[in-house]
């Protein structure tokens, strides 16, 4: 009867631990949203979990939402490796209107220390009602607390045609 467990146990752990980003993102546009695409590019890849948070880009509200979602990476194989940099893709569906990402917590967790850090970041998106937006690509360097954004719309498509086909942009 253990052995059932145990088999049990280790089979749910390998289907739910090999799951990877791309299976959490929303891969359709809800009615009254539009949808944003993108990559992330986490370069010196050594933490735990990386959050992106975004918000409306309200400008009564710019420097402390009220309202704001993110999404996780949390020890997720990445999408697609290259050069020897993690690659995730993202969605995100919204009401049209005008947001931001504005900070990417960084969290570590190891036997002899727990960190977080947080990155301040203005980086600004639009989303149109009914409408697949692409974003870019985010380069997320961490040890030196920066960011870019670049296109590399091409190689996207086929990425996002690979993990995702539903999403055409």
């Amino acid at each position: 009867m253990k052995t059932k467990y145990f088999i049990l146990s280790l089979v749910s752990i390998l289907v739910l631990g090999c799951s990877t980003a791309s299976q959490k993102m929303q891969k359709t546009i809800n009615t009254g949203e539009g949808m944003i695409v993108g990559t992330i590019c986490i370069e010196n890849r050594t933490h735990n979990s990386y959050t992106f948070s975004y918000a409306d880009d309200i400008p009564s509200v710019n420097d402390y939402p009220i309202s704001q979602e993110s999404f996780t990476y949390k020890d997720d194989r990445p999408d697609f490796k290259e050069n020897g940099k993690s690659y995730f893709l993202f969605s995100i569906n919204k009401p049209s209107g005008k947001y931001k990402f504005f900070k990417i917590r960084v969290f570590t967790n190891t036997s002899d220390k727990i960190s977080t850090i947080d990155i301040p970041i203005n980086m600004k998106f639009q989303v149109e009602e009914g409408k697949t937006t692409y974003f870019g690509q985010m380069n997320i360097n961490t040890k030196k607390k920066i960011y870019t954004v670049e296109n590399n719309i091409d190689r996207d498509r086929t990425w996002f045609a690979k993990k995702a086909p539903q999403i055409q942009f």
